[in-house]
């Protein structure tokens, strides 16, 4: 059990790693994220019951982190769906553990012998061998922890090429609009410029993002000498570092 289920955890927290890895390095949620995420993957050594308060953090804080868009809700809530299903699986496992040991003593008994094909009966239904990684029911109708299918994670993990594309676009849209104006620009004036621009362009990465998000852009080229700042908060102006 545990085994498969830190399979799949390494997998999710992967994923995660990814998504959040489009975010700004200074930003806390990135850290507290990938911090609950490692944490996860050292409890499943031991006390995968432990890692059950941490889910709920990364989902809580994957909500927080989706609406103020550093984040796509896209992206947060295919983990989101992950982590619930990795919780149920966890949750599940403690009411898996009685039966996978009742049918393990009932088939244990000598009077089974051997089935008819003249193999160990016991085979089949010790712990180490049951069928877990396909997910399904066993016959007391609990759910196995399977493999994590790579239906929904593939998603989290290419959406993060979208993503990445998606920044640089954008970033490179608000270069040629800063290189437009000389004396510098405001945020305002980049989502004014930018609205200004004929339906069906580029433009339309700009003028759809949030303030919030365009700042953190901004100051991310600061920090990567890309542009000079001037002024503070929305009075800062913005100019193409020579």
């Amino acid at each position: 059990m545990r085994l498969m289920s830190y399979t799949k955890t390494n997998k999710l927290i992967t994923a995660l790693y990814m998504v959040t890895d489009i975010m700004d390095k200074e930003e806390p949620l990135r850290n507290k994220l990938r911090t609950l995420g490692t944490n996860i993957i050292s409890d499943m050594h031991f006390a995968p019951v432990n890692t059950l308060p941490k889910i709920s953090e990364i989902m809580s804080f994957l909500d927080i982190a989706s609406a103020v868009n550093i984040i796509s809700e896209m992206n947060s809530n295919i983990l989101r769906k992950e982590f619930t299903e990795l919780n149920q699986s966890i949750s599940e496992s403690k009411q898996i553990k009685p039966t996978w040991l009742e049918e393990f003593l009932e088939n244990s008994s000598p009077a089974k012998g051997r089935n008819e094909e003249g193999s160990d009966p016991l085979a089949p239904t010790r712990v180490g061998a049951l069928p877990l990684s396909r997910g399904r029911e066993n016959s007391k109708g609990h759910t196995r922890i399977g493999v994590q299918k790579g239906s929904t994670l593939m998603k989290a993990l290419s959406d993060r090429t979208l993503a990445l594309s998606v920044k640089k676009q954008r970033r490179d849209l608000i270069i040629s609009v800063i290189k437009a104006s000389p004396s510098g620009v405001t945020i305002t004036d980049i989502k004014t410029k930018a609205s200004g621009l004929p339906a069906g362009e580029a433009g339309s990465l700009i003028s759809s993002c949030s303030e919030k998000t365009l700042q953190r852009e901004l100051v991310s080229m600061v920090k990567d000498s890309i542009l000079n700042k001037t002024g503070e908060k929305r009075w800062s102006r913005y100019q193409i570092r020579g």
